[in-house]
């Protein structure tokens, strides 16, 4: 039974994590601002998880106790932060290195949840995460020129600018880490009611910032803002974060690589970027070390001579 639900839950994270990486081309697509998307999203992806939590039964009273409902509202808000902090750095920062920085945030999973759960660290893990995070440097081609003009100050007219973005990427990933350890701390309760109670949270936190002013002109903006909210937010989160409920951290946080790989060819097919044979190394590594952790793959032990 446990084996069925794991393997369930995987086939769940993996569809998430393919459908986030297609995000960022209906972003685009939409032709709004950041503000607009989130906003729209966050509507629409309360109405598909809203009727669907009505019809499945999935609104109860015992879902409203207080302990329970603010757990839920914490994750709301680290998620929302998440989505502000990680764009307001592209502001200051070259955006290879707000995604390498972002994407600390498997490693912050596996860490803070091997603190907070006691869940055992291996070295194979380690290893297999260690070799996840050597793929996804070479997905982004990270150029070590823009890490000295970084810190030398020269990648932006005020070094402290640039430092400050990068703590930005840094503190949306560590809050992406704390929703994803919020939402497994909530098993009990119904996947699609955490993600309603969570986006209902991110149109109050986001009102303020929407430009009611530049709406959609474009019939096919529309249908891409409601692919946002009713595919990638309504769908895509009650699919995630029941995977959450179901997998251990580790694997959760080597199934999250899967969303750079596939927005790495979202981005070549739908925008004609080019795809070195530094990126593929790197998608192969992240695949390898993600089949290692799915199947438990242990490193052989070191013999010691006596």
């Amino acid at each position: 039974m446990q084996r069925s639900s794991t393997t369930i839950g995987t086939i769940e994270l993996i569809i998430a994590m393919i459908l986030s990486g297609t995000i960022g081309y209906f972003v685009i697509s939409s032709g709004q601002a950041f503000w607009n998307v989130v906003f729209f999203r966050c509507i629409i992806g309360a109405v598909v998880l809203g009727g669907y939590a009505y019809y499945a039964g999935l609104i109860r009273g015992e879902y409203f106790q207080r302990s329970v409902l603010l757990m839920i509202i914490l994750g709301g808000v680290t998620l929302v932060g998440n989505w502000i902090f990680l764009f307001a750095s592209f502001n200051y920062i070259p955006f290879s290195i707000a995604t390498v920085a972002y994407h600390m945030q498997p490693l912050f999973l596996v860490l803070t949840g091997a603190l907070i759960t006691k869940e055992k660290l291996s070295g194979s893990l380690l290893f297999w995460l260690a070799l996840a995070f050597v793929g996804l440097f070479l997905i982004v081609e990270l150029d070590l020129n823009e890490i000295n003009a970084l810190f030398s100050g020269e990648a932006s007219t005020d070094g402290s600018s640039a430092l400050f973005g990068l703590l930005l990427a840094l503190g949306a990933a560590l809050l992406y880490t704390v929703t994803t350890l919020v939402t497994k701390k909530v098993s009990q309760v119904p996947s699609t009611f955490v993600a309603l109670v969570q986006v209902i949270v991110g149109i109050f936190m986001l009102l303020p910032f929407a430009d009611f002013g530049n709406l959609p002109t474009q019939t096919n903006q529309w249908i891409d803002l409601l692919i946002l909210g009713a595919v990638l937010t309504g769908f895509m989160y009650i699919i995630m974060y029941d995977s959450f409920q179901k997998l251990p951290t580790s694997l959760i946080a080597l199934l999250s690589f899967i969303y750079p790989i596939t927005a790495l060819f979202v981005d070549h097919f739908a925008f004609s970027t080019h795809i070195s044979l530094t990126q593929i190394l790197g998608v192969i590594l992240i695949l390898l070390a993600v089949s290692a952790v799915k199947f438990n793959w242990v490193l052989p032990k070191r013999r010691h001579k006596a």
